[in-house]
């Protein structure tokens, strides 16, 4: 990506790395892209319900969530270094373009939920509770 100043030369190169993911293999390079969601009816449900009563509502933003995904499988990237070679990586943490990506993040927000203290429910596994004693 180019950045241009207001006179039109160039300002920066911007570059980022991402994870061609239109290579990869099921089965050989991942196994798994499915990441639950709440069911829309029921957050539908719950927004009444709330609405009803009065609660407040709370909506999470987590900026850059993909990047922040730790990853359960050996990934391994390459690339082409400046004197032609192939250079390969292994990942610590997901890159965007990745297919397994949305279920890598499931499973770290699922961790975070789960410590403080947030049962996941049967009938919508998009769902999370905690019984609270006010």
């Amino acid at each position: 990506m180019v950045k241009r100043k207001i006179d039109r030369s160039i300002e920066k190169y911007k570059a980022r790395k991402v994870g061609r993911g239109f290579t990869q293999e099921q089965g050989a390079s991942y196994d798994e892209t499915y990441a639950q969601m709440i069911r829309p009816e029921t957050l539908k449900i719950l927004l009444v319900i709330a609405l009803n009563r009065g609660w407040k509502i709370r909506q999470w933003d987590v900026v850059a969530a993909y990047l922040q995904a730790e990853l359960h499988h050996d990934v391994y990237v390459s690339d082409v270094n400046e004197d032609g070679e192939i250079d390969y990586w292994k990942l610590n943490k997901a890159l965007y373009g990745l297919k397994q990506l949305g279920h890598e993040w499931y499973k770290t927000l699922q961790k975070v939920f789960e410590i403080t203290g947030l049962k996941q429910r049967i009938g919508d596994e998009g769902q999370y509770y905690r019984h609270s004693c006010r």
